[in-house]
């Protein structure tokens, strides 16, 4: 049996714009993701260095509860594609480049500390469940203002978790409740008659010259 490759539509990250999730390890184990701008190298290189943007880092606990459904998720389009699927390497793995904006948003949305293990888990399914269109414009928006790692929680990292974690078991009273309504004053209806009577016939009304149907109401000259 053939063993996915350490990747997930990006063979070489040099050489590629894409994303590059990397595994520390310690005590205070993390989960980082770059952003990697790849490209060939020149002639006249002996060596090269693509540029990085770190765009998120976040707990390892956080990382092993979603990473599997990303997993999941990346393969099945994948395989649609008549691609080869991926796998997470226990150190650094490579993504294609939509690939890595879909997953930065769901990182974004779980990345801080106070994250509830429900709240991840509502996370991930609210993500799934959105278009891969509407992940990109997401993450266009968010990295355009809140993209670097030292931004967690701002602008439109904070509204992701919003979006994305809202639906636990907390959230029941929201959703069910409904808040400003109610009733113009009461006015009579002249048309209202008691069980068994008869509804009273509404007087007609003359027509005067404040309304709007006065012109067409008034008889037309004899010529």
């Amino acid at each position: 049996m053939t063993t996915a490759p350490p990747n997930f539509d990006c063979a070489d990250i040099y050489q590629e714009h894409g994303y590059l999730v990397r595994l520390t390890k310690g005590r205070d184990a993390k989960v980082q993701v770059f952003e990697v701008f790849g490209r060939p190298p020149t002639e006249r290189e002996a060596q090269w260095a693509p540029e990085t943007i770190l765009r998120c880092e976040a707990s390892r606990d956080v990382w092993d509860v979603i990473s599997p459904e990303l997993r999941s998720e990346f393969n099945r389009r994948l395989k649609a594609e008549g691609k080869p699927v991926g796998r997470w390497a226990g150190d650094e793995t490579a993504l294609q480049r939509l690939l890595g904006k879909e997953l930065l948003v769901l990182l974004w949305a779980v990345e801080l500390p106070d994250v509830k293990p429900e709240e991840v888990a509502v996370a991930i399914r609210n993500w799934v469940g959105l278009k891969t269109e509407e992940r990109w414009w997401l993450y266009t928006m968010t990295a355009a203002a809140t993209g670097l790692a030292h931004q967690c929680g701002m602008g439109w990292r904070g509204a992701l978790r919003q979006a994305l974690c809202f639906g636990t078991r907390n959230d029941t009273f929201h959703l069910g409740a409904v808040a400003g309504r109610g009733t113009l004053s009461p006015r009579a209806n002249e048309g209202y008659a008691p069980v068994g009577g008869k509804p009273k016939r509404a007087k007609p009304q003359k027509s005067t010259p404040d309304d709007p149907g006065f012109l067409f109401a008034a008889p037309l000259p004899a010529e």
